[in-house]
């Protein structure tokens, strides 16, 4: 005969003491999956713009710009058609109403602040996740979604993803990277990109936020980026102090980077050396005389193996401005070594208590 319901939560209760563990249990048991799967899913509820808060940390800029405006025209015309993501915040704003981290939507609840009156309403849907299962949600929808997305915004996104990530399956143990390269390929995988990518984006974060913004406005290179992300925040700064100085004249390019990044390592790297160095002149920063020889002598000069008689026809002038260019490039990158191995001899010259701390 079969055990009615009410008996069988009967005969738990006495079993279980009212245990919060052993209720946890006993719910999975007098449920069906279908019930479960609809506690289970995200609580929908409109509230106010005001207690919708930026997500800590948020690395993604809010740009009034063309896409800006384009989502802005979008929404006046047909109102926010999916609801914002959010997670609770456990606390309450200055009118005692409950607070929500914004997990998907700050682009569109900027929007609404600027269109709608007060007392509209946003619909939400309320998340029960932790807060780095939050993080990767809220990097993963806009790394997968933003169409224009800056060097930097990618590389902070990427370090607090894969920050979380570790939290979320435990750090590597004994030191090891092992996890940290797995978690980079995985994470390179759901956007299209190698480990080794992943992890240079994810060097840009550790820049001061002043050379974020050089890289973001394209003032210096993601690769010279790169390189100025392992000097410390003094050396960093200081690098930042030259080019205010000199009323940004002169941006560091990539050998400049490598010859810093060489001298901080050997902890040498003061004002003064990267005065030094930023002082040396670029291809770009020099007068160049236009100069084109003549076809004839040039073909002379091509050896056999690249078949002379296939360039006759050929244009020389973007092939000679192109190995002009990187010649003086090379003879660049030669000069800063130079003064970065002079500076390192020099500190080895003298005495222990002169030298670089």
């Amino acid at each position: 005969m079969p055990v009615s319901q009410e008996r069988m939560q009967s005969a738990l209760g006495e079993i279980m003491q009212n245990s919060p563990i052993q209720e946890a249990k006993y719910a999975q048991i007098i449920t069906t999956q279908e019930q479960r799967d609809e506690a289970a899913m995200p609580e929908r509820l409109m509230i106010y713009p005001r207690q919708l808060v930026t997500f800590p940390n948020h690395p993604f800029y809010i740009r009034d710009d063309e896409d800006m405006s384009k989502l802005k025209e979008s929404i006046m015309n047909s109102g926010i058609r999916t609801p914002i993501e959010v997670i609770r915040t456990g606390e309450k704003n200055e009118r005692g109403e409950d607070t929500f981290y914004i997990v998907a939507g700050h682009r569109r609840t900027h929007v609404a602040r600027q269109i709608f009156p007060e007392d509209h309403r946003l619909e939400v849907r309320i998340h029960n996740m932790t807060m780095d299962e939050a993080i990767v949600a809220m990097t993963e929808s806009n790394l997968l979604t933003r169409e224009n997305i800056l060097p930097c915004e990618r590389g902070n996104a990427l370090r607090m993803e894969i920050e979380a990530r570790e939290r979320i399956s435990g750090r590597p143990e004994n030191g090891t990277v092992a996890k940290n390269v797995k978690t980079r390929d995985l994470i390179g995988e759901t956007y299209n990109m190698t480990g080794r990518n992943v992890q240079r984006y994810i060097r840009l974060s550790y820049l001061i936020p002043e050379l974020q913004n050089l890289i973001d406005d394209n003032k210096i290179g993601m690769v010279t980026g790169v390189e100025l992300s392992y000097l410390t925040a003094k050396e960093q700064h200081d690098v930042w102090d030259e080019m205010e100085l000199t009323a940004f004249e002169h941006y560091p390019n990539k050998a400049q980077a490598v010859a810093m990044r060489k001298l901080s390592k050997a902890g040498t790297l003061d004002m003064d050396a990267v005065v030094d160095i930023m002082e040396v002149d670029k291809p770009n920063q020099i007068e160049h005389v236009r100069y084109v020889p003549r076809k004839e002598d040039l073909l002379e000069q091509i050896p056999a193996y690249l078949k002379p008689e296939e360039w006759k026809a050929k244009d020389f002038t973007d092939f000679i401005g192109k190995a002009i260019a990187f010649y003086a490039s090379s003879l660049q990158e030669q000069h800063a070594q130079e003064i970065a191995d002079r500076m390192q001899e020099a500190n080895r010259n003298r005495k222990p208590w002169e030298r670089s701390i």
